[in-house]
């Protein structure tokens, strides 16, 4: 049986090198929110160190997914976010159309900037839910019994194939 790419040291170490460019991207953003008095530059460096933040914290779930115990949700756990999952799915979606009427509305470029990040984001959130949503459709096995299946195959997300289209063109 093959074993999956996320169990060689190489692909645990790639990770944690990762993790180590976030730890250089997060002290320089607090050095220069430290120096600034410019609320705009102090905002998005703001944003920058709590993204670095938020990706250290997904890459060590995904080195304690591989290392220590698997990550597994139910059917039933699934189910029962079913309701709460649609309800933000809908707001994120009416989120992201105020966002881009208001986009379409300005005409400072700061305030463009802003909402073009902002759009982005709520994008962002919006295919994410949407990737949540079919892991609940999804007829495969959990992470628990994966490792037992070895790697599972599936078609790429809404959001994987927006990254191959990126790295292709």
């Amino acid at each position: 049986m093959k074993k999956p790419v996320e169990k060689s040291d190489d692909f645990l170490d790639l990770i944690k090198r990762w993790q180590t460019l976030e730890d250089k991207t997060i002290a320089i953003a607090e050095d220069i929110i430290k120096k600034t008095d410019n609320s705009f530059i102090r905002t998005i460096m703001e944003l920058i160190k709590y993204d670095s933040e938020k990706h250290k914290a997904i890459q060590q779930m995904i080195i304690d997914n591989i290392t220590k115990e698997a990550i597994h949700i139910s059917p039933d756990e699934l189910n029962t976010l079913s309701d709460i999952l649609n309800t933000h799915m809908e707001a994120e979606a009416e989120s992201l159309r105020l966002a881009e009427d208001a986009y379409r509305g300005s005409e400072l470029f700061i305030t463009r900037f802003l909402l073009s990040y902002l759009i982005a984001d709520e994008a962002k959130h919006h295919g994410l839910l949407i990737q949540f949503d079919d892991l609940k459709r999804a007829s495969i096995p959990t992470s628990v019994s994966a490792r037992s299946y070895g790697y599972i195959e599936r078609p790429p997300s809404d959001i994987e194939r927006s990254h191959i289209k990126k790295k292709n063109e």
